[in-house]
C-alpha cells in the first residue's frame, strides 16, 4: 500500500471509531434515560402501594375501634338496664320499709 491509500484507510478508521464512539455514547444516554424512568415508575409504583396498604390498615383499625365502640356501648347498656330492673326491684321494698318507720315513727310520737 502507498502512503496516501494508508493515510485515507486511517482517516476512515478513525472517522468510523469516531462514529461508533458517537453511537456508544447515544445508546449509554439512552439507557440512562430508559433507567431513570424505569426507575422512578417503580418509585411511584411502591409509593402507591405503601398508600394502599396504610389506607388499609387505617380503615381496618377503624372498623375494629368502631366494634370494640359498639360492644363496650352495648356492655354499657346491658349493666344500665340490670342496675334499673334491680332498682325497681327494690322499689317495693324500699317503699314498705318507709312506710314502716313512718308507722313506728307515729307511734313513738303517740306514745
Amino acid at each position: 500500500m502507498d502512503k496516501a491509500a494508508l493515510l485515507k484507510a486511517i482517516k476512515e478508521a478513525e472517522a468510523k471509531a469516531a462514529n461508533d464512539l458517537e453511537d456508544a455514547q447515544a445508546k449509554k444516554q439512552q439507557a440512562l434515560a430508559s433507567g431513570q424512568g424505569d426507575a422512578e415508575r417503580i418509585r411511584r409504583e411502591g409509593y402507591a402501594a405503601v398508600d394502599r396498604q396504610v389506607a388499609e390498615q387505617i380503615g381496618e383499625a377503624r372498623r375494629r375501634i368502631e366494634v370494640d365502640k359498639q360492644e363496650k356501648l352495648q356492655a354499657g347498656r346491658v349493666r344500665i338496664r340490670r342496675k334499673r330492673e334491680a332498682s325497681e326491684a327494690r322499689v317495693g321494698e324500699v317503699a314498705e320499709f318507709l312506710v314502716q318507720e313512718f308507722e313506728r315513727s307515729v307511734q313513738s310520737g303517740l306514745r
